[in-house]
């Protein structure tokens, strides 16, 4: 070899970007240039030949990997692209890339390897990104789609196959379309592009679809890839199915704003209702009327029914209203209807009379008939109030008029509604003060009497009635006071009361000698559906010693609708007794004959109402005598209460009722005087 080859081989291994190797067979370097020197970070290619002298045990992070090395060499005489990881000077692991050879002597033995190594490290790592990247589109949740800037769909992941039921062969290489036909305009489809091309990246909520056609809510997400020269060369799309979280978000807003039972607005979004309703009118100068409905004797019907009967009831203030009108449920028997756009107080009185109308037919639950009417306030914007909460305290005022005052069905709210329920909280003080020592009460008696021929009335009991002699403002009148006691409760404590009196007073005169048949004593709605009912009136008798028979407990027919068969339970409990029972005011609820042969009841009392225009009116004469044809048949007796004069007596008499009772024959006495009363009438 001349000089000059010689001296170009030299520059061409001193100047080489591969490291440039000869080895011994069992693993020493014999010479390096200086390019493999600085790929395994030696200072000179002297310092690796004198610092790496076992490369099996130095070099390779993989020791086998030498072995494998040398037995490839054995076998073929060269290694290509034989990869490997190894350590360099300073401990780092980088990964390389060999092709070497066997250099033999004239009789075919190895005299040394010789060979390249290149650093393909940042080659291995970009494999490693590629592998993971890999990994991640196909094990990831979300859907992933790789389109063209054409919107050709160039790869798709296998979780948008599963997510969407489509197969990839149905997708690949075609126009993409991932948007629910319908669901977004199209200038909305465009600027996502627009936003994805100039910005690099477009984010939000869309509407896309399976292959059975079904909308799904889902996120998208798309990012534009640009070469390094800024050529755009692709879409990344990520689709994540929302609608499961659509669907707990709706279940939230659903659950903030409106009733679970009736499926009504709540308190809160009628109220909304209400106030933007009240912007309205402002602008259009109209009025909103606000009806605060409370159902009747509600509370003698069981949770398990009265959960029925709310349905019931938002059912029917749906159908009986506009569809501009909002129902709500304010909470147990409370309901709000907000009517937008009132016209005055005849049209809201036209509405609410619908709402009554609508609420006075009888609710069929299981089987079962049961009666809850309401009563209703109703204000109006801008008259009555001009925010939300002066309506709506205002209408709930106007309907606690309307309860107290059962002849009212529904009340328009007044100014000084406030002043006469300032008085009423006055007198509910007084009320419980009283109720606690009980010695403010005293019991009235009106007699009951038999008119079998003109002229000769024989005593046949008296019905005990409460007094409340306040201390200040004289003699309460009951008409005020029980609905009083009946809403806040003191009605348990008043009637037991009232039932240890009555009792009391008919054990002593029967020891005097006085021989009075029967002493009555009302019961309320709330004292007939109370558990403690029937023991309590077991004890009372027992500890006051009267004869049971002697005792009559009066109840109207309102009592015993809520819940027929909890009733026909208690009247039997109290039958039990021994007592006697009778239905007050009868023909003004709702009678049903199924129910009333099914009442262990003594008497029907006929109400005032059919006696006090029976010498003039064409049909109460004919309803009275039904009265009585109905109560022979069932075996039961018969009184009429409110009779005022002789003709009304003798009217009664000829419809075959003779029981009476009223300020004919005597207003409601005082004991003393009662007493007087029974003594000239004995015999």
């Amino acid at each position: 070899m001349s000089q000059e080859t010689e001296e170009q081989y030299r520059s061409i291994f001193e100047n080489a970007v591969e490291g440039i190797y000869q080895t011994t067979v069992d693993g020493r370097y014999l010479r390096v240039n200086p390019a493999l020197a600085r790929i395994y970070g030696y200072r000179s290619p002297a310092d690796l030949i004198d610092n790496l002298t076992d490369i099996a045990g130095q070099l390779y992070v993989d020791p086998g990997k030498r072995e494998a090395f040398a037995r490839l060499m054995a076998e073929r005489d060269v290694v290509q692209s034989f990869e490997a990881r190894v350590f360099r000077n300073d401990g780092s692991i980088i990964w390389i890339s060999e092709n070497a050879r066997c250099v033999r002597d004239p009789q075919g033995r190895i005299r040394y390897y010789e060979g390249t190594v290149q650093d393909i490290t940042e080659r291995k790592q970009h494999e490693e990104k590629i592998r993971l990247l890999a990994t991640v589109f196909d094990s990831v949740a979300d859907g992933i789609l790789i389109v063209d800037p054409d919107l050709s769909v160039q790869a798709v992941n296998p979780a948008y196959e599963v997510m969407t039921d489509f197969q990839r062969e149905e997708l690949l290489h075609r126009p993409l379309v991932i948007f629910a036909p319908g669901s977004h305009e199209r200038a909305f489809i465009e600027d996502i592009w627009r936003t994805a091309r100039t910005e690099g990246r477009w984010q939000g909520e869309v509407t896309s679809f399976r292959h059975s056609g079904d909308a799904f809510a889902a996120s998208l997400s798309v990012t534009a890839v640009r070469a390094p020269g800024g050529a755009l060369e692709h879409y990344v799309l990520t689709l994540a199915d929302i609608s499961q979280r659509k669907y707990q978000e709706h279940q939230i807003r659903y659950q903030a704003s409106f009733d679970r039972l009736t499926d009504l607005p709540n308190r809160w979004l009628v109220c909304e209702r209400l106030e933007e309703a009240i912007v309205r009118a402002q602008r259009m100068r109209t009025k909103v009327a606000v009806a605060f409905l409370d159902l009747n004797r509600f509370k003698q019907v069981n949770d398990t029914l009265g959960h029925h009967v709310l349905k019931l009831v938002a059912k029917r203030l749906r159908n009986c209203t506009r569809v501009s009108d909002t129902v709500g449920r304010l909470g147990g028997d409370e309901f709000l209807i907000v009517a937008p756009d009132a016209m005055d107080r005849a049209s809201g009185a036209r509405l609410v009379e619908k709402v009554l109308y609508s609420m006075g037919e009888p609710f069929a639950v299981h089987n079962q008939e049961l009666f809850c009417g309401a009563s209703i306030g109703v204000a109006f914007f801008p008259d009555d109030g001009e925010t939300a909460d002066q309506l709506l305290r205002n209408a709930d005022l106007a309907m606690y008029h309307a309860k107290r005052n059962p002849e009212c069905k529904f009340v328009f709210y007044e100014a000084g509604m406030r002043e006469r329920t300032g008085f009423t909280l006055g007198l509910e003080s007084d009320l419980r003060r009283a109720a606690a020592t009980g010695e403010e009460f005293e019991l009235h008696f009106q007699p009951k009497v038999d008119m079998p021929h003109r002229g000769y009335h024989r005593v046949i009991g008296a019905e005990a009635l409460i007094r409340w002699r306040h201390p200040v403002r004289g003699l309460v009148s009951p008409a005020e006071f029980i609905p009083l006691a009946e809403e806040t409760g003191l009605i348990w404590e008043i009637g037991a009361w009232t039932l240890r009196e009555a009792c009391g007073r008919l054990a002593g005169w029967l020891a005097a000698g006085l021989d009075i048949a029967s002493v009555s004593v009302n019961l309320s709605p709330r004292q007939f559906q109370d558990a403690r009912l029937v023991n309590f009136v077991r004890d009372v008798v027992d500890r006051s010693g009267v004869p049971p028979e002697r005792l009559e407990l009066e109840l109207t027919e309102g009592a015993m609708i809520g819940d027929i068969e909890k009733a026909v339970t208690i009247l039997h409990g109290l039958k039990g007794i021994g007592i006697r029972l009778s239905i007050d005011d009868f023909g003004t609820g709702y009678s049903s004959l199924a129910y009333l042969k099914r009442f262990p009841i003594n008497t029907l009392k006929i109400d005032r109402s059919f006696v006090r225009d029976i010498v003039q009116s064409a049909t109460d004469p004919a309803i009275v005598n039904t009265i009585v044809n109905l109560a022979d048949s069932l075996g039961f007796d018969t009184i009429a209460e409110g009779v005022e004069t002789e003709e009304q007596a003798d009217m009664l008499r000829r419809q075959r009722c003779t029981r009476i009772q009223g300020f004919l024959i005597s207003r409601p006495l005082d004991v003393d005087a009662f007493e007087r009363f029974l003594v000239e009438n004995a015999g």
